[in-house]
């Protein structure tokens, strides 16, 4: 009986030594914001994605992933513009290396200006292609999740703050089906069928990025629905549009050289008052640059 006894109480000194390293443990904070490279949403109310969980991890142990975000939560991506970001997940978790993130996205909906409504939902439809996507993601058809594996792993330090951005190109991931336009011009009008979901998006460490931002303007006023085009080694890298006030706002840019260019219905650049933009833009961490486009027509 004794030695029984003896073995409870060890077994309860090693249970209360658990708990006490499992409370020390050391943490920092993990924030993960949401923003969108914008399609011509002139067309479009909304265009929102519903994401129900957001776990993180190691791809050396894919079975220790960490909850950061579980309550579901839809976002209009055509609100998230112009450096505009909405907060998915803001919490403390474990110090180390993490090079894994985890999206379960249920559902998606378009809404365009004449009231038309398109759903799509992945866990009845699931995603548009199959296995691997753009940008390194893998497509989990098991649980409907996309794995998103980080080219630099994300280090959480005791007591540090990590930033991060989620920029979901909604142009490439909203693929549009039996579209026909009428009219032309800012009389032209758009239907379509429906639309099918493949995620595009990025993750962009915030400490390493910077910003870019200007106007778009001719001699009079300043113009609306501008598309603002970023350049990276000759591809694509993300597009954005001025706002209503001629604004427009890239954000969460990487170090490296760039190219930009803006297009507007009826409207070329103007010979002068342009030398900003007409050559290589050179991105340093956390730096903000200011650059302005004029037009003529």
């Amino acid at each position: 009986m004794n030695k029984m006894k003896y073995f409870f109480v060890a077994l309860l000194i090693i249970a209360v030594a658990s708990c006490s390293n499992d409370a020390a443990e050391p943490k920092g904070t993990l924030s993960v914001k949401l923003s969108d490279a914008p399609m011509h949403y002139n067309q479009f109310m909304s265009a929102s994605v519903t994401i129900d969980k957001i776990e993180i991890g190691n791809t050396a142990h894919i079975n220790s992933m960490i909850s950061i975000m579980n309550t579901p939560m839809t976002y209009n991506l055509l609100e998230l513009i112009n450096g505009i970001t909405a907060t998915m997940a803001n919490t403390e978790i474990p110090v180390g290396n993490y090079d894994l993130m985890r999206l379960y996205i249920s559902s998606t909906e378009m809404v365009m200006t004449n009231g038309d409504l398109y759903t799509y939902n992945m866990e009845q439809d699931g995603y548009s292609g199959n296995g691997m996507m753009q940008n390194g993601m893998m497509l989990n058809a098991n649980n409907r999740s996309i794995d998103m594996t980080l080219n630099n792993a994300l280090t959480i330090s005791e007591g540090g703050m990590t930033e991060f951005l989620l920029d979901m190109d909604v142009n490439e991931s909203f693929m549009l089906e039996g579209v026909n336009f009428t009219g032309s011009g800012s009389n032209m009008m758009m239907s379509m069928t429906g639309f099918t979901f493949m995620p595009t998006m990025r993750l962009v460490d915030m400490s390493t990025s910077g910003t870019i931002h200007g106007i778009v303007r001719d001699a009079v006023e300043n113009l609306p629905n501008a598309t603002i085009s970023l350049m990276h080694n000759g591809t694509l890298y993300t597009t954005t549009h001025s706002d209503g006030n001629g604004n427009y706002a890239f954000i969460g840019i990487p170090q490296g050289l760039y190219t930009i260019k803006v297009e507007i219905d009826g409207y070329i650049l103007n010979p002068v008052g342009n030398e900003q933009n007409k050559h290589e833009i050179n991105m340093i961490s956390n730096d903000t640059l200011s650059i302005n486009f004029n037009m003529m027509t």
